[in-house]
């Protein structure tokens, strides 16, 4: 399985009250202090572009390394949040979104009894550029590649203004 990542606007057919996604990522965002930007400067028109990111063992392999690189076992880091990466740990990066405004850590909402993962591409991007010594040492091309994906979508969703919607197929 491919994971994708797809820089387009969120699947949002009716930015009212009666939409749950977006009611409650709206109450999220304002407590984030982001509502203004979510409101009027998300890109919510025009899909920018997709990158595969690469497979989900390579996926799998990119998390446990880059919970080595902070010193600590991929499922401890997982289990008590006890990582500096949690945008790369805690969000399972294989579905999900993640949203071009900064903020520390990532978090999830249950719509419909399943869990829709919210990241920040501009975290993400540092935690990714937290990482440029490690990947330049990483003798794994799948890993490396993987990485540099991810980073060129995260510059693209920071750049168009415009969310990461995950996928694997």
């Amino acid at each position: 399985m491919t994971v994708q990542a797809m820089i387009q606007p969120l699947d949002v057919t009716n930015k009212d009250k009666h939409d749950p996604f977006y009611r409650k990522l709206q109450i999220h965002m304002q407590r984030l202090g982001h509502l203004i930007p979510f409101q009027e400067q998300l890109n919510w028109e025009s899909p920018i572009t997709s990158i595969d990111l690469g497979d989900l063992e390579t996926l799998k392999s990119f998390r446990k390394k880059t919970a080595k690189n902070d010193g600590v076992l991929l499922l401890y880091a997982k289990l008590t949040k006890g990582t500096i990466y949690q945008h790369i740990i805690l969000h399972p990066n294989n579905t999900g979104i993640y949203l071009p405004f900064r903020f520390e850590d990532p978090f999830y909402m249950t719509i419909k009894n399943k869990k829709v993962w919210i990241g920040s591409s501009v975290r993400l991007l540092e935690e990714l550029g937290w990482l440029e010594m490690a990947m330049a040492e990483e003798e794994d091309h799948t890993v490396v590649s993987y990485w540099e994906n991810l980073k060129n979508a995260c510059e693209t969703s920071v750049e168009h203004t415009t969310p990461i919607m995950l996928q694997s197929s």
